[in-house]
């Protein structure tokens, strides 16, 4: 299983962390809008933990939790993603 952990307080920008999941597990996964098919197109078991607890800053809180509805949606029609979200 591939497990990645995102600390949110580690990033600036919704598309740093795209691209820190691109970089860990190959997601391929230009913005958040395209999102949701990249991640219903992985094939490996996945552990993706979004963890919100330490940012600080609104823009991206409000990005990140708009992205953990998103793989929370993914999750529900995949078999092979686990999203935990830490708030």
């Amino acid at each position: 299983m591939q497990e990645v952990y995102v600390n949110g307080s580690e990033f600036d920008s919704a598309q740093e962390i795209l691209e820190y999941l691109r970089d860990e597990i190959g997601l391929d996964a230009e913005n958040i809008n395209t999102l949701y098919d990249a991640l219903t197109a992985v094939s490996d078991d996945t552990k993706i933990t979004m963890d919100m607890s330490g940012v600080t800053d609104d823009e991206l809180l409000d990005a990140m939790e708009r992205m953990s509805e998103i793989m929370g949606d993914a999750a529900d029609d995949s078999d092979y993603l686990e999203i935990t979200c830490i708030e």
